[in-house]
């Protein structure tokens, strides 16, 4: 079986009253075994995004596993958005 790589672009939830913990949250995911690299990125207005770049294996339901892992990670993990995929 082989594998893919994947690079993803996750965005958290803005709460009003505060700054959400970019740098507790990739610290987070960045202890998922499947994790490569995690970097905090700027978007927009002073918000954030964590970029993650995984190694999974090929085969049905691994990315959807994945990103559901990240999802339960932080209540503030908005949106997963898979920017590039590719084979090694």
């Amino acid at each position: 079986m082989g594998q893919v790589v994947v690079k993803y672009k996750i965005t958290l939830d803005q709460p009003e009253d505060e700054r959400p913990d970019y740098e507790g949250i990739a610290g987070t995911i960045s202890k998922m075994e499947e994790v490569q690299s995690v970097s905090i990125k700027p978007l927009a207005f002073g918000m954030m995004f964590i970029e993650v770049d995984v190694v999974l294996g090929e085969g049905e339901g691994i990315v959807d596993a994945f990103e559901d892992k990240v999802r339960e990670s932080d209540p503030l993990v908005s949106q997963i958005e898979a920017l590039e995929m590719g084979r090694l």
